[in-house]
């Protein structure tokens, strides 16, 4: 089956930089994200023999233990980037789970078998949909009656500095780039809107429970600052300056960094929704 993916720009850069940047850092990412996944899978109650779909899956570092949790059943998971689906793929032969599987998928189109899911679950994969209501929708159609939903999806920006501390926003203080626009990764913090998306959609026992951890960024300042700088929008904007203008907000972005440091590591708040809800 042909690959089709709708958000032809998010599908774009989930193929390039920032799909190159998450399989570089997944070993980071999972450590800043493995609280908020243990939270997710626990609210997902996955029992021995569900057959589970784990929408935008990335690297699969929830479809495996899915899969894991599910035993007699199989977990698959959708992503639209070709190459962490082939990391996915890796990753789940070596730690030897055979009963999951990966698939190039935009969910929101995709036509996923009518009913064959017991149960659907994302760790911050569904705020990037180009039409939120028809993506809702397919999943529930993938869904049998009384199957449920569980996802992570960012609060707001404001609650979450892991977002706000980086080179971008520090760009903006020094008047180097233009304030950003509306993000997509934090497209569903509305619970309102949110709730009639998924009510729209056919879901019922719509719950939004807010989930904070701390997320663990780096071993140290200099860890972190090194990391922020290598990302894709760091370097496009650093690309632009002159080596004292870079200077200046990488020592900003280092300032910033500092006020969660600890010999523990750098630790930053990260504030989620936990929302789950039924097939009716």
């Amino acid at each position: 089956m042909a690959f089709v993916a709708v958000n032809a720009e998010q599908a774009e850069d989930w193929n390039g930089a920032s799909g190159r940047e998450f399989i570089e850092q997944r070993e980071r990412h999972e450590r800043m994200l493995g609280r908020l996944r243990a939270r997710l899978l626990a609210a997902a109650r996955i029992q021995d023999g569900e057959t589970i779909l784990d929408v935008g899956c990335g690297c699969g570092d929830t479809t495996i233990p899915a899969a894991r949790a599910t035993r007699g059943g199989h977990a698959l998971g959708a992503d639209f980037s070709r190459i962490q689906v082939a990391e996915a793929r890796r990753l789940a032969a070596c730690a030897g789970v055979t009963n999951a599987r990966f698939e190039v998928a935009d969910a929101q189109v995709h036509p996923f078998q009518a009913g064959a899911f017991d149960v659907v679950l994302s760790s911050l994969g569904v705020m990037f949909f180009d039409d939120p209501a028809a993506a809702f929708a397919n999943l529930r159609k993938a869904l049998r009656r009384g199957g449920r939903l569980a996802f992570l999806c960012w609060r707001a920006r404001e609650e979450n500095p892991a977002f706000i501390i980086g080179f971008a926003e520090a760009a903006v203080v020094f008047g180097l780039r233009e304030p950003p626009g509306p993000s997509a990764a934090f497209s569903l913090a509305d619970t309102g809107r949110t709730g009639a998306l998924l009510s729209g959609a056919g879901f019922g026992g719509i719950e939004f429970g807010k989930a904070d951890e701390p997320m663990l960024i780096g071993r140290d300042v200099d860890d972190v600052l090194e990391y922020e700088r290598t990302s894709p929008t760091a370097t496009e904007i650093l690309a632009g300056l002159s080596p004292a203008q870079a200077a200046e907000l990488t020592g900003q972005v280092r300032d910033r960094l500092v006020a969660y440091a600890s010999p523990d590591g750098v630790t930053i708040p990260g504030a989620a929704w936990l929302v789950t809800a039924h097939a009716v």
